[in-house]
């Protein structure tokens, strides 16, 4: 049972975080890539603000780090504190390759305080493979407070029905864990769209 419990948290917790970057709000958590995106000098409330890469499909390929410098000063002083790079490990892997003119990596800084992700321009990174991939059109990185900008409503405990009457011989373990969450603050998070605009 204490082991069927554990599977069940994991598999909770898969399914919160694929909710909590994509759920529609329809009988689950509303993500945060669900909402309106507009770019961040159209911003108002109700929609995250975005700062295109430059390219279509992929970072710029001329000073490319300049785009994301952009996007990490869209995000209001106030919140930059505590605030977290959100990319899965693919776009962490581009982003690291980044280099100036006499090759030196800029932009990523290893930090053994910060976990795997390090340090990118001074805020840590949060791998989250729920995010997508860098594509066209695709929000594939985003920067913000997630802790002013989203919040996550959890019901405590997990609900579990043990049912060893309705088949002989078999025993079923029914686990139940209700949750939400959803965008509170809209400029605590910034987006960074894979498009020339």
């Amino acid at each position: 049972e204490g082991m069927l419990a554990n599977e069940a948290a994991i598999g909770f917790a898969a399914g919160a975080g694929s909710e909590f970057i994509s759920g529609n709000g329809v009988a689950k958590a509303r993500g945060i890539l669900s909402y309106t995106n507009v770019t961040n000098s159209s911003y108002a409330w109700g929609s995250l603000g975005y700062v295109a890469s430059g390219a279509t499909a992929g970072f710029a390929a001329s000073a490319p780090g300049d785009k994301i410098v952009s996007l990490q000063h869209s995000l209001k002083a106030q919140y930059r504190p505590g605030a977290v790079w959100l990319m899965n490990d693919t776009t962490l892997g581009t982003a690291r390759q980044m280099k100036d003119g006499s090759g030196t990596y800029y932009l990523w800084q290893p930090d053994p305080l910060a976990g795997f992700g390090g340090r990118f321009l001074g805020s840590p990174v949060e791998v989250d493979d729920n995010m997508p991939d860098i594509g066209a059109g695709v929000y594939a990185l985003a920067y913000g407070n997630l802790k002013a900008g989203y919040t996550i409503v959890n019901r405590a405990g997990t609900t579990l029905i043990r049912d060893n009457i309705t088949a002989k011989g078999t025993t079923k373990f029914n686990f139940r864990k209700r949750f939400g969450g959803g965008v509170t603050n809209f400029e605590a998070i910034k987006l960074m769209k894979f498009a020339t605009s």
